[in-house]
C-alpha cells in the first residue's frame, strides 16, 4: 500500500518561482538522551555510539553533496548549496539509524535534526548568523526521529515529492515567534492516532513506530512557554539563573520525553519481529518485546481502524517470514 502523495494534515510545499537566492541549508543532527546514556553505559560505549553515528552522518551528507562544518560530541553541523540535498540528506540519517535500531534493539538509539535556510557569515570555514541559530534550535527542539524545519526550507523544496506537517509558531528562544514545519519521511502502512491525540502507532514496512501525539506535544510546549515567561519577569542575578536553567531544561525536555518514552517500550522504532497485536471485545492490544502492552479501547481509538492495523500488521509479518 503506498502512502497518499499528501496525506491528511499534511502540507506540500508551496510552487516557487523565479530564480534561487544565494543561501545554504544548515543542517544540525545530534543523538537524544546522550547524556543520559553516558551516565548508564560510560564514557566510553558513549563514545563508540557517538563515533558511530558521527561517521553514518558524515556519509549521508557527502553523499548529498554537502559539507560537515564540524562536529559535536554526539552531533553534526553541516551545509549545502540545495535546501532538497539537506531535506535528503537529513532523511537518510534517520532511515540509516532506524535500520540500525531494527538490527540492534538493545542499543537503539533516535536523532534529532533541525534545518533552516539562508545566508549564514562565513569565518575560518565556520558559519554563524541567524540561520545557523534557527537550525540549532529546531533540532534541540525536535523529539528523537523527527526532522523540523523552516518555512523558507519548504518553499524551496518544492515539487521534490516532500511531505511536510504544519505545526505552528512556537516561541524559540533568542529567536522569537518562528513557524516550524516537520518532514514526514517515513513510508506509512498504517497508522493509528488515539482520539485524544496522546498517542501515534505508526507501521512501517518493516517496524512498529509508537509516539506522542499532537495533544502531548502542544503541552510539552506550555511547559516551555510558562518557564519562559517566568524567566522574563526576574531581573539581576535571580533572573540571569532563572534564564540559565530555564535554557537548559528547554534543551533538555526533548532528551527527557524521550527517555520517559523508552523506559515505557515507546518512542524507538521496534521490529515487526518483536510486535505482536490483536483485536478482541472492541479493544486493541499492542506488545512489544521486553516491554508493558498497550490497551486501546474503543473510546481510545475507532475500532474499524484497530481491526485494520491488525490486519495490516498480520500481512507485514507473513511478508517478512517468507
Amino acid at each position: 500500500m503506498d502512502p497518499p502523495a499528501v496525506a491528511p494534515g499534511v502540507h506540500r510545499a508551496r510552487e516557487g518561482g523565479g530564480p534561487e537566492k544565494p543561501g545554504q541549508a544548515i543542517l544540525f543532527a545530534d543523538i537524544r538522551g546522550f547524556t543520559s546514556y553516558t551516565r548508564e553505559h560510560g564514557d566510553e560505549q558513549a563514545y563508540r555510539l557517538a563515533k558511530a553515528f558521527t561517521t553514518l552522518a558524515e556519509g549521508r551528507v557527502a553523499e548529498h553533496g554537502g559539507r560537515v562544518v564540524k562536529t559535536l560530541g554526539d552531533g553534526i553541523m553541516a551545509a549545502f548549496p540545495a535546501a532538497p540535498a539537506g531535506v535528503l540528506c537529513a532523511k537518510g540519517i534517520q532511515e540509516e539509524v532506524a535500520r540500525r535500531n531494527v538490527a540492534h534493539p538493545d542499543d537503539a538509539v533516535t536523532s534529532g535534526i533541525g534545518i533552516a535556510w539562508g545566508t549564514p557569515i562565513e569565518e575560518d570555514g565556520d558559519l554563524f548568523g541567524f540561520v545557523v541559530n534557527l537550525a540549532q534550535r529546531l533540532a534541540d527542539r525536535a523529539r528523537g526521529g523527527q526532522i523540523l524545519v523552516s518555512p523558507s526550507v519548504v518553499e524551496r523544496t518544492a515539487g521534490e515529492g516532500i511531505r511536510y506537517l504544519y505545526l505552528g509558531i512556537h516561541e524559540l528562544k533568542g529567536l522569537g515567534p518562528q513557524e516550524i514545519y516537520e518532514l514526514i519521511w517515513r513510508d506509512e502502512i498504517a497508522r493509528i492516532t488515539t482520539k485524544e491525540g496522546r498517542l501515534n502507532l505508526v507501521l512501517t514496512k518493516d517496524a512498529l513506530v509508537v509516539e506522542l501525539g499532537k495533544a502531548v506535544q502542544e503541552q510539552v510546549q506550555l511547559v516551555r512557554k510558562l518557564l519562559s515567561d517566568r524567566a522574563g519577569r526576574r531581573r539581576g542575578l535571580r533572573g540571569f539563573l532563572t534564564n540559565q536553567t530555564v535554557g537548559f531544561l528547554e534543551r533538555r525536555i526533548p532528551q527527557m520525553v524521550d527517555r520517559a518514552l523508552f523506559q515505557a517500550g515507546f518512542g524507538l522504532e521496534h521490529p515487526l519481529t518483536d510486535v505482536t497485536a490483536s483485536f478482541s471485545r472492541n479493544t486493541l492490544t499492542v506488545k512489544i518485546r521486553g516491554h508493558r502492552g498497550i490497551r486501546l479501547g474503543p473510546k481510545d481509538v475507532d475500532p474499524w481502524l484497530a481491526a485494520e492495523f491488525v490486519a495490516k500488521l498480520s500481512q507485514l509479518k507473513a511478508g517478512l517470514v517468507q
